[in-house]
């Protein structure tokens, strides 16, 4: 993964993490458990509109921490994307999703190509309903820049059988955002 190795990190599913314990505030909360498309809640909740960048898209072996969250075997193929999500040019979160190809339509992967659209808008624009599952949160341990910052990672399923296992990275910089914009909406 961008972010190392999923087995590395303390990850806490939402159903036993508790934000006041971790000391952060109920937007914070609410972005880092958010069910639907984390995009979309932005959008609607926040006014913020996002655009995607692109950084690498590549076909790759399911790793074994990845397979057993996706159901599928170690070294199957699918479709690695790293992104960024930004609003108004600022990187707000990274991403890394990965895909088994066995179960992705040939159209959704040439829209992912393109690299223009985030991976739930996607998947929501074409009709498929989201179930997301094995929802966790986590606050970075690492070496590196991301030291610090809180994660989360789930599972995208939907009913034409499509999988993507979803790992968001956020920078500081969407929190007080945030801050920002629920000052301005009064949300």
């Amino acid at each position: 993964m961008f972010f190392g190795s999923l087995d590395e990190q303390a990850w806490i599913p939402v159903r036993q993490w508790r934000a006041d314990d971790a000391g952060i505030g109920r937007e914070m909360a609410a972005v880092l458990t958010v069910t639907g498309s984390l995009t979309r809640f932005l959008e609607r909740h926040y006014g913020m509109r996002l655009e995607v960048r692109l950084h690498d898209q590549f076909v790759d072996t399911v790793r074994r921490d990845e397979a057993r969250l996706l159901g599928c075997e170690a070294q199957d193929s699918a479709l690695r994307r790293r992104v960024s999500l930004l609003h108004r040019g600022v990187i707000l979160f990274d991403a890394e999703s990965v895909l088994p190809l066995a179960d992705l339509p040939a159209d959704l992967m040439e829209q992912l190509q393109e690299g223009r659209r985030p991976l739930g808008n996607l998947l929501l624009d074409r009709g498929l309903s989201l179930a997301r599952s094995d929802l966790s949160v986590v606050q970075l341990q690492t070496d590196d820049m991301f030291n610090g910052r809180w994660g989360r990672r789930s599972v995208l399923r939907s009913p034409s059988g499509t999988r993507a296992l979803v790992v968001e990275v956020f920078h500081p910089e969407t929190w007080r955002r945030i801050a920002g914009a629920s000052r301005r909406y009064g949300v």
